[in-house]
């Protein structure tokens, strides 16, 4: 069994694999992945679980899911658990990403959406217990990432979730994901810089960035012109990223995501951020 620095290695070391893409089930979609897509270039992400018979084979593939809840002080079912790993190895994925949240989307009580998490005394260590018990059990590198914070919980500091994340990452050797609309919609909440809370993981491995999709509140919604000077200022400060991924938002329309990942990397091809760079 691979230790934790070993999982942890596999995600921070090696190529960058470039501009990540969601994967959508559909004839046209996977007409548009074949036929203007670089699987040098681009990367897929698979929401798990999911139908995965048709994921293309040559384009590398990470996993991300929100039926993990990893802040609840309950799991879901084993079979949700088992599910979520074993597709995560049919498709050979880098790693695989939850959110450090409640609820989740997972089936019973659920909002649709991840939930900032209630704090209590023992939330980093049942955290950290958590992913290493599924990365004993699966083998898989592990990823977390924060959700959006609109509530504060009974009075707990928004700063409060990154400085967690950030101890999470450190003690348990865990990569980071850093989502941009998450942390610009949480900045807006709470009235605090977006460059405020980039500073506060600083230390830590961020592995991928998120762009493109939004979280629940119009409040926290912003431009791609907007997203985009952000992603700069990310890179600046965590040059060590591994891939960059364009989500899906739940109401975007497949035509306005596609015509996303063009700009995204048609951006990229000119930029400082070279994906197929030797020294990286």
């Amino acid at each position: 069994m691979k230790t934790e620095t070993q999982l942890a290695n596999e995600v921070i070391s090696g190529k960058r694999l470039g501009i990540g893409v969601a994967w959508i089930d559909s004839p046209e979609y996977l007409d548009f992945i074949n036929k203007e897509l670089d699987p040098s270039f681009h990367y897929i992400e698979v929401h798990l679980p999911s139908n995965i018979d048709n994921v293309p084979s040559n384009f590398e593939k990470i996993a991300h899911c929100s039926t993990l809840p990893l802040a609840d002080l309950h799991e879901p079912t084993r079979k949700i658990i088992k599910d979520v790993f074993h597709q995560a190895k049919e498709i050979e994925a880098h790693w695989i990403g939850e959110h450090l949240s409640i609820l989740g989307t997972t089936d019973g009580l659920q909002f649709g959406y991840i939930f900032a998490p209630i704090k209590d005394e023992d939330l980093k260590d049942r955290v950290i217990r958590r992913i290493k018990r599924y990365q004993e059990t699966y083998g898989i590198p592990f990823v977390i990432e924060l959700g959006p914070r609109y509530h504060d919980w009974g009075g707990v500091d928004v700063l409060e979730d990154y400085t967690l994340l950030k101890e999470i990452s450190i003690e348990a050797n865990i990569p980071i994901i850093l989502d941009i609309p998450h942390t610009w919609a949480t900045a807006k909440a709470f009235n605090k810089s977006f460059e405020e809370l980039l500073s506060l993981l600083k230390g830590a491995h961020i592995a991928e960035i998120h762009i493109g999709a939004s979280g629940v509140s119009k409040k926290g919604q912003i431009s791609f012109e907007q997203s985009w000077n952000q992603l700069v200022i990310c890179l600046e400060m965590f040059p060590e990223v591994r891939g960059i991924t364009v989500e899906l938002g739940k109401s975007t329309k497949t035509e306005d995501y596609c015509n996303t990942i063009r700009e995204v990397s048609k951006r990229f091809q000119s930029s400082k951020w070279r994906i197929n760079d030797e020294n990286n």
